[in-house]
């Protein structure tokens, strides 16, 4: 169900409406649609190849990623630009969750800029957009599902003009970060020999486990790594045994 508490944010509301209806229409089922795989379609693939520096990009580019999961909200940027703003969002985690954003603080306008806005309950692997406009100002993200956000599953997002546009970090060789409840690149090419590290970079504790249980981190609290060498080639899936929508795979040659 999505709440409107803005006079501003009926437009909004409409376009919201009009994308559900459209997804329901189109799937005949809820109105929140399975992710075909979320983390490697904003991963990329490690190829220890050097390329020229990406040019910076306004997060909002393509939608605004949110990771729900087990028990943090993870957002791809904590502050973006005022103005119309898609969320991509997704359960990343192992129990249903759901996704509400209201007015946290002042805003540069009145009270028919506040806002109250959530999507319907998403089950592990599902996702939904939410389109709106947003002003300056501070807004709390949270799931609305039980005592979620009690149990760490809160973020603040903050709207300014001066937002800083983004660029993707060229990540150390053989690396694969967890952050936002993926594991990114989600495709990682190395050489018979070469270690492979992880690093959480996540508020969210994760593992590196090997699908066939050949390599397994156990728990790795944030800023915890892990490594492991391989000396054969051939191809490694791995998951995240708290998050099993996090998946990756190390391609040895």
């Amino acid at each position: 169900m999505i709440e409107i508490t803005s006079k501003k944010l009926a437009a909004a509301a409409a376009t919201v409406a009009t994308a559900v209806a459209a997804v329901a229409m189109a799937d005949s089922g809820p109105v929140a649609t399975a992710a075909a795989d979320p983390a490697a379609a904003h991963a990329g693939v490690n190829q220890h190849a050097v390329s020229a520096a990406p040019a910076a990009t306004d997060p909002r580019s393509g939608g605004l990623e949110v990771a729900l999961g087990e028990w943090s909200v993870g957002l791809e940027a904590k502050a973006i630009r005022p103005g119309r703003v898609t969320f991509v969002v997704s359960n990343r985690g192992k129990v249903v969750h759901g996704f509400e954003i209201e007015s946290a603080g002042s805003h540069h306008g009145d009270d028919d800029d506040d806002v109250k806005l959530e999507t319907g309950r998403l089950r592990p692997g599902e996702s939904t957009r939410l389109t709106l406009n947003l002003v300056p100002g501070v807004y709390k993200v949270e799931c609305f599902v039980g005592h979620h956000d009690d149990m760490g599953m809160v973020a603040t997002l903050t709207v300014r003009a001066d937002a800083p546009l983004v660029s993707a970090a060229k990540a150390p060789t053989n690396t694969v970060q967890m952050k936002n409840f993926a594991f990114k690149p989600a495709l990682l090419i190395a050489k018979v020999g070469e270690t492979v590290r992880w690093h959480n970079q996540d508020p969210a504790p994760h593992t590196a486990t090997a699908r066939d249980r050949s390599f397994d981190s156990k728990t790795l609290n944030r800023g915890g790594s892990y490594a492991r060498r391989f000396t054969r080639p051939g191809t490694y899936a791995f998951i995240c045994a708290l998050h099993p929508q996090m998946t990756g795979k190390i391609v040895v040659r």
